[in-house]
């Protein structure tokens, strides 16, 4: 035999659960406790264990005693161990299962994560943990402590009714399966929240009354906003909302939020020319195709004289990013312009030939003309 407890009562009780398991997951292991790890203690009676399975370890106090009517009183057993230092026998149990769902639930995987997180104030923590045991089977209705320095690229963008808001990259991303098929969030492998679109655009808006937060204002937020959680800035010790603009047309993240997410990298020096442009993306909620786009001129090369036409002179230049394009994304199965891995536009015509026209009445600029040009 590979292995024993060391005490007789407990060696032929797990081999009597083996040996008569039709079903492997019947039986009952021998669990040496160096195979557990970040034991901490949570409760009398029982041990916390976060490991690449969440269990629990509870003390046995009479070995000599267990019986088969024992085990099925207690929750799912996995298997006995002994502590070295205290020679203590303990059981290694399931984690507990929800009351409301009879298993463990998207809410259960948030509570097991309580201890290992604060926001400082009580009321976010209650309010944030509120809406996690409330999440039992769609994760992301839920909210999470974000550490600030889950953010870079912080820039101030303007201030509304909340205070303060600045532009951020989030390097986690939000909880979501990233397959379109798989509804599930929680990757049991790495015992982690599956995320998606990481390092991506989110709005900080500063919390002024973060004792005044309710489940009402958070489902009025959410009308206008995707809510994925809190913060805190370190300097200032402003709480902060971490928020995302939902198109109210498509009620939805679209293309036209990921052009205005960019609005603030850029400027061609003319405000009817800005104005021109960012209109045509803000209209762009489904299709890209008709979307004009400020472009360095540093992005073009081999830049030739060719001719003169009605707007003046013509140039012809090879374009080193190309145009927007699309690709077909299998996760999702469907055709985006957007990539979310890397939280820029697909682009797949590289170095392409373009045009160069002179624009002599840039404060001309309309709609009709441009349809006249692209069509």
């Amino acid at each position: 035999m590979d292995w024993t407890s060391g005490n007789d009562n407990i060696d032929k009780f797990i081999q009597d659960t083996q040996l008569s398991a039709c079903d492997v997951k019947e039986a009952l292991e021998w669990i040496p406790y160096s195979k557990l790890y970040d034991i901490k203690y949570i409760a009398k009676g029982g041990f916390g264990e976060n490991q690449n399975l969440s269990v629990i370890l509870e003390n046995l106090n009479y070995s000599n005693n267990i019986t088969s009517e024992f085990m099925k009183k207690i929750n799912k057993a996995f298997g006995i161990t002994q502590d070295p230092e205290t020679k203590s026998y303990m059981m290694v149990l399931h984690c507990n299962k929800c009351k409301m769902c009879k298993k463990i639930c998207y809410a259960i995987r948030f509570q097991q994560n309580f201890k290992n997180w604060t926001s400082g104030n009580d009321n976010i923590d209650k309010f944030i943990q509120d809406t996690q045991l409330s999440a039992h089977d769609i994760a992301k209705e839920a909210l999470e402590w974000i550490p600030y320095n889950r953010f870079y690229n912080i820039k101030y963008i303007s201030k509304d009714e909340f205070g303060e808001v600045y532009r951020a990259k989030w390097s986690d991303g939000n909880i979501g399966s990233i397959y379109s098929w798989k509804s599930n969030c929680w990757d049991d492998k790495n015992q982690n929240w599956e995320r998606n679109n990481l390092n991506m655009f989110v709005n900080l808006k500063s919390l002024n009354s973060p004792n005044d937060l309710t489940f009402e204002l958070a489902i009025k937020i959410k009308i206008e906003y995707e809510f994925y959680g809190i913060t805190q800035d370190p300097e200032t010790k402003n709480y902060m909302m971490v928020l995302n603009n939902k198109c109210k047309k498509c009620n939805k993240i679209c293309n036209a939020i990921h052009f205005q997410h960019k609005f603030i990298d850029w400027t061609s020096g003319n405000d009817d020319i800005d104005k021109f442009i960012q209109d045509t993306q803000l209209s762009a909620h489904y299709d890209v195709r008709g979307v004009l786009e400020w472009i360095p001129y540093d992005r073009f090369y081999d830049i030739k004289y060719i001719s003169k036409d009605d707007f003046s002179e013509v140039y012809r230049a090879n374009w080193i990013d190309g145009k927007i394009g699309t690709k077909y994304v299998w996760e999702y199965n469907n055709y985006s312009h957007w990539d979310d891995v890397n939280q820029n536009w697909i682009r797949n015509v590289f170095n392409m030939f373009v045009n160069l026209k002179s624009l002599n009445s840039p404060n001309d600029l309309t709609f009709e003309l441009a349809n006249k040009v692209v069509y």
